[in-house]
């Protein structure tokens, strides 16, 4: 999990700026601009071990099967004002896998979020699509919002 809490905006009045970890490759995927809320990233790309039999296993459980989760997320980013909310949310929503995360997002909006799949799609919601750009080396990667 990758937490950061930027209270206020920087000293000269602009928003504070956030690289996202690429979860698929080195680098950055893009950055993210925003003042005054927190964002956490969960994902099973840093923490995750090669089973016998060659399998990659993340860390992030999922409490239906005791087993490592297992769906088309690479990661997902909160943003909210309350970090203790993103911290709870990323790891849950990952768990929940991209439908169900979309809806829970449309029935509560009290924070919005980014998901990237394994296959390099993103997907985010339409209150943080102004506020997120792609990485000159991931320009090309496709980007669907969330709308309600």
């Amino acid at each position: 999990m990758i937490q950061r809490r930027h209270k206020g905006k920087k000293p000269d009045g602009s928003d504070w700026k956030i690289g996202l970890k690429n979860p698929l490759s080195d680098g950055n995927l893009g950055v993210l601009s925003i003042s005054d809320c927190a964002v956490v990233t969960s994902g099973n790309y840093e923490r995750y071990f090669i089973g016998e039999d060659g399998k990659r296993y993340g860390h992030i459980i999922d409490p239906a099967t005791g087993h490592p989760t297992e769906n088309e997320l690479a990661s997902v980013t909160v943003i909210a004002k309350n970090a203790k909310l993103c911290d709870g949310l990323s790891t849950a929503l990952f768990v929940m896998g991209l439908e169900n995360a979309s809806d829970y997002w449309k029935k509560h909006q009290d924070f919005d979020m980014i998901l990237i799949m394994e296959n390099g799609e993103i997907h985010l919601t339409e209150g943080i699509k102004n506020n997120f750009s792609l990485s000159e080396e991931s320009k090309n990667t496709k980007i669907n919002v969330i709308n309600l």
